[in-house]
């Protein structure tokens, strides 16, 4: 049984959010992560997870939307957090490919730090381009952290994992060059598998969707040469590491 850890269900458009979940459930996918990425998302992030047992919240400002942002912004999503016991952050970070000056971004970024740690909740991570800025802030990131969509270098993705948080994978790791370069480097006690739905599918311009998470875990294991089976019980230990699930 798989967990999407990382999927914007708010966000399809082709497809109905109903038939997206029940299909993924037909298919092993029994839980789905579900960040916001502006606060105009999270009254219906708050909604969808209200309605469907199986998916979690999780509330953050995106680093593309931070100029958006009123300025109560850190209030309200505290208020979701509070309403929502077992909500995430995120997704939050830093993006220095769509936005050189870091500044704001950092800011903006230590502040969903201290709601993660102040109510004890996992963290989603959005970092592109920022190794060096995540790197400074490691020593107070909260225990269960995970960089999500992870596309870096194989050094990379071992320096995080060697202070002990999460790579989230989904189909774009498969359109490196390297990707089964990167895949071997990993450890694979400290992965999750997200869709990142919609987004991120392997044929531009199609929506993503969570019932194909084990076509994911099947090319991961072939990448990685070892057994379908060994790798889903890895990624279910994980699971139960990271989200807590039973």
């Amino acid at each position: 049984m798989y967990t999407d850890s990382h999927i914007h269900l708010q966000d399809y458009k082709t497809h109905n959010i109903k038939n997206v979940v029940t299909n993924a459930i037909k298919n092993n996918v029994v839980h789905f992560i579900n960040p916001s990425a502006h606060p105009s998302d999270w009254e219906t992030v708050a909604a969808l997870a209200a309605q469907y047992p199986e998916v979690t919240p999780a509330f953050g400002v995106h680093p593309w939307y931070i100029a958006d942002m009123a300025p109560d912004w850190r209030q309200k999503l505290e208020f979701y957090l509070e309403q929502n016991p077992v909500a995430y952050v995120g997704e939050c970070g830093v993006d220095r490919l769509k936005n050189p000056d870091t500044a704001a971004q950092i800011d903006i970024f230590k502040r969903h730090i201290e709601l993660a740690q102040q109510y004890q909740r996992p963290l989603i991570i959005h970092a592109v381009k920022a190794d060096s800025e995540m790197s400074e802030l490691f020593p107070v990131l909260p225990p269960r952290t995970v960089f999500h969509s992870f596309t870096g270098s194989a050094e990379w993705g071992k320096n995080i994992q060697k202070h002990g948080f999460y790579i989230g994978l989904n189909f774009s790791i498969l359109r490196k060059k390297n990707a089964a370069e990167i895949l071997n480097a990993l450890d694979l006690n400290r992965i999750l598998l997200e869709t990142d739905g919609p987004y991120q599918n392997i044929e531009r311009g199609v929506e993503t969707l969570p019932q194909n998470l084990p076509t994911l875990a099947q090319k991961i294991a072939e990448l990685r040469e070892i057994p379908y089976a060994e790798l889903a019980q890895i990624i279910a230990a994980n699971q139960t590491e990271f989200l807590g699930e039973k």
